[in-house]
C-alpha cells in the first residue's frame, strides 16, 4: 500500500482592525470558511479593538467557534498596537462613507473620527524595513510564531485613503505590500453586461487607472466578449462581432470606441456616484482582491494573476511615486508591476497626467489634515502605563471632544 501524505501550510496570521463592523466580520467568515486562501490553509486570527470593546470582540470569536469554521487553528482578540511582524495579514476596514476619497468640507463625524484615529496610531507603530526576510523569520521562531517563510506580508484596506495614511505615516515599509479593492472593474463589467445582452464574466479584462471612483480611466481588451469571433470585414471594427451587435439591436455607429471613451466613462461614473459601499460590497471587494493576490503566492508553479486594484505607486506610466491610485496589475509570487498594455496609447498619457493631478491634490489634503491629527489626539496624549501595561501599549477609545 502507498500512502501519500502532504504537509499542510503553516498557519496564516490574519489581524482583521475594526472587526465589529458588519463588513470585517463578513470578511472573518469568509476568510475562517476558506474561500479567501483556500480551505486547506489554518488561520490564526486577531481581531485588534479598542480596549472598551474586547468583551464584544470575545462574544464575536465565541460565535465563530460555534460555527466550527475548518480553517481555523486559533483565535484572540487584542488592543495592543501591533508590529509590522505580528502578522502575515492585515485587514483594515474604516468607518468612512467613501473609503477612496474623504470630503473635508463636511463635518467629520463620530465614526470618521474613530477610524482616522484607529488607523493614524497603528500606522505611526509601523516600523520597517521587512526587506530582511531571514531576521523576521528568526525573530518568530524565537516567539514561537509560524509565517510563511519568505514571504512579504499583505496590508489590505477598504480604501485609497486608508493605505495613503498607512504608507505616508508608516515609517520604512514598502510600498508594495499595501493594497485595497476598486469598485470600478465590476461597474464597468455590470455596464458592458448589460449594453452587450451578456453575462459579466463573459466580458473581457478591464484595465483601470484612478485617482478615485470619479476621476480615472478605463481600457477594456478586444473583443468586449471573450469568446465572441471578429471578422475581418471592418479593419476599424475589432470591439464586438456580428452576432453581438445583432443581439443589442446596435450597429457600428451607435457602438464603437468613442462610446467606450465617453458615454461608457460617463456611465461608470455615474453608476459609482451612487457611493455602492455598503457592507456585503465591501467585504465582497476586499475578499476577491485578497484571493487575486493569494493566487500567485499559493502556487510553486510560475502562476501569474492580472487584476486592478489600489497599490502605492512606484512611479510606473508617469504617475506620481508614493501616491495611491488604482492600477492595473500583474501578481508573480510575492511581486507585482504594472501592466504596461496600453502604455504607448496616447488617449492614456494624458489621462494619466489629468489623474495625477487630482491624486497629488488629494494626497496632500490627506496627509495634512492626518499629521495635525497625530500631533493633536495621539502625541500630545500623555500615556503613563501601569503595572499591567507597562508591556505592551493599548488602543484606548479618545473622544474627539477630549481635551
Amino acid at each position: 500500500m502507498n500512502l501519500e501524505i502532504t504537509s499542510l501550510p503553516s498557519p496564516l496570521r490574519v489581524i482583521v482592525v475594526n472587526p465589529l463592523v458588519p463588513a470585517a466580520q463578513l470578511i472573518a467568515v469568509k476568510i475562517l470558511s476558506g474561500t479567501v486562501f483556500g480551505t486547506n490553509q489554518l488561520i490564526d486570527l486577531t481581531l485588534l479593538v479598542y480596549s472598551n470593546e474586547l468583551q464584544m470582540a470575545e462574544a464575536f470569536i465565541l460565535e465563530l467557534e460555534n460555527c466550527a469554521f475548518s480553517c481555523v487553528n486559533s483565535m484572540h482578540t487584542s488592543s495592543n498596537l501591533p508590529s509590522i511582524t505580528d502578522a502575515d495579514v492585515f485587514c483594515f476596514i474604516t468607518n468612512f462613507p467613501n473609503p477612496n476619497c474623504i470630503d473635508f468640507y463636511n463635518v467629520i463625524t463620530d465614526e470618521m473620527f474613530d477610524s482616522f484615529y484607529l488607523i493614524i496610531k497603528i500606522a505611526n507603530n509601523l516600523f520597517g524595513p521587512i526587506s530582511n526576510i531571514a531576521e523576521i523569520v528568526k525573530e518568530n521562531v524565537i516567539n514561537k510564531k509560524n509565517i510563511k517563510s519568505e514571504q512579504k506580508p499583505i496590508f489590505i484596506a477598504d480604501g485609497l485613503v486608508a493605505i495613503d495614511i498607512l504608507k505616508s505615516l508608516s515609517t520604512n515599509v514598502p510600498y508594495d505590500v499595501f493594497f485595497c479593492p476598486t469598485p470600478l472593474t465590476s461597474i464597468g463589467k455590470n455596464i458592458l453586461g448589460e449594453y452587450l445582452k451578456v453575462e459579466t464574466d463573459e466580458i473581457n479584462d478591464l484595465l483601470v487607472w484612478a485617482a478615485n471612483d470619479s476621476v480615472f480611466h478605463v481600457e477594456v481588451e478586444k473583443p468586449l466578449v471573450i469568446q465572441d469571433t471578429i471578422s475581418g470585414d471592418n479593419c476599424d471594427w475589432n470591439l464586438v462581432g456580428k452576432d453581438v451587435l445583432r443581439k443589442t439591436n446596435l450597429d457600428h455607429t451607435q457602438f464603437n470606441e468613442s462610446w467606450l471613451k465617453k458615454d461608457f466613462i460617463e456611465k461608470m461614473e455615474s453608476f459609482a456616484s451612487r457611493n455602492p459601499y455598503g457592507c456585503i460590497y465591501k467585504a465582497s471587494q476586499i475578499s476577491k482582491t485578497l484571493q487575486d493576490i493569494w493566487a500567485s503566492r499559493s502556487t510553486e508553479c510560475e502562476l501569474k494573476s492580472y487584476c486592478s486594484m489600489g497599490v502605492i505607486s512606484d512611479e510606473s506610466l508617469g504617475t506620481i511615486k508614493g501616491h495611491p491610485y488604482v492600477l492595473p496589475l500583474i501578481f508573480s509570487g510575492d511581486h507585482w508591476c504594472v501592466n504596461e498594455r496600453f502604455k504607448e496609447n496616447t488617449h492614456l498619457k494624458m489621462e494619466i497626467k489629468r489623474i495625477n493631478k487630482v491624486a497629488q491634490e488629494q494626497h496632500e489634503k490627506l496627509i495634512t489634515y492626518c499629521k495635525h491629527f497625530l500631533q493633536e489626539n495621539v502625541l500630545n496624549q500623555a500615556f503613563i502605563p501601569n503595572d499591567e501595561s507597562s508591556a505592551s501599549i493599548t488602543i484606548d477609545r479618545l473622544s474627539r471632544f477630549s481635551e
